[in-house]
């Protein structure tokens, strides 16, 4: 039997290629915006962050729940690159650090900590963790803020020590200070 008009037919399933192609990308579209806010509510549940601008800070920086925990070791990884490069003592000092915060082999932190140790963050990692840091000192009772903050000080302190002083044991270096500064002032 003869089609009375090939070219309608053509043109149809060119068309329902075409709208099957755009319903799909609508789909992936929708699907990465759920993902999104699924994690954005997932960190701000972790970390009493309601700040919607903050929250997508961290998920941009490569921050989800899962990697939360390097957070804290923000400071460590700053002081490590005061002076322009990062000693193996003091990516060693980074890992004990992480170790006792339980990022070890496997975790998915580990992977975005090395990424920090081996290519300079940018500043805006830097901003985004003081934003943190002021909004977690407003949202932890005093004793909590206090040894959060110890913990990260501490963490931060043995970093800059690392590669200081005589056989890299003791003196802090200004640039390492400075940060050193800048992070209790965050934390105050």
């Amino acid at each position: 039997m003869f089609d009375a008009d090939p070219f309608a037919k053509r043109k149809r399933a060119m068309e329902d290629e075409f709208f099957h192609r755009v319903d799909e990308k609508l789909r992936e579209n929708l699907r990465q915006k759920m993902e999104r806010e699924q994690a954005r509510e997932s960190i701000a549940a972790a970390t009493g962050i309601d700040d919607a601008k903050l929250l997508d800070e961290l998920l941009d920086a490569g921050i989800g729940s899962e990697t939360l925990v390097a957070l804290t070791l923000i400071p460590s990884v700053f002081v490590a690159w005061a002076d322009g490069n990062v000693t193996d003592a003091e990516r060693d000092a980074v890992m004990k650090a992480a170790s006792e915060r339980g990022i070890d082999s496997g975790h998915v932190a580990l992977e975005v900590l090395q990424g920090w140790l081996g290519k300079r963050p940018p500043k805006s990692l830097w901003a985004m963790w003081k934003q943190y840091a002021e909004i977690a000192g407003k949202t932890l009772d005093n004793q909590t803020k206090r040894r959060f903050a110890e913990e990260i000080v501490k963490h931060a302190t043995w970093v800059a020590k690392a590669s200081g002083g005589i056989l890299g044991i003791g003196k802090i270096s200004a640039a390492e200070q400075t940060v050193l500064d800048e992070v209790s002032a965050a934390l105050s």
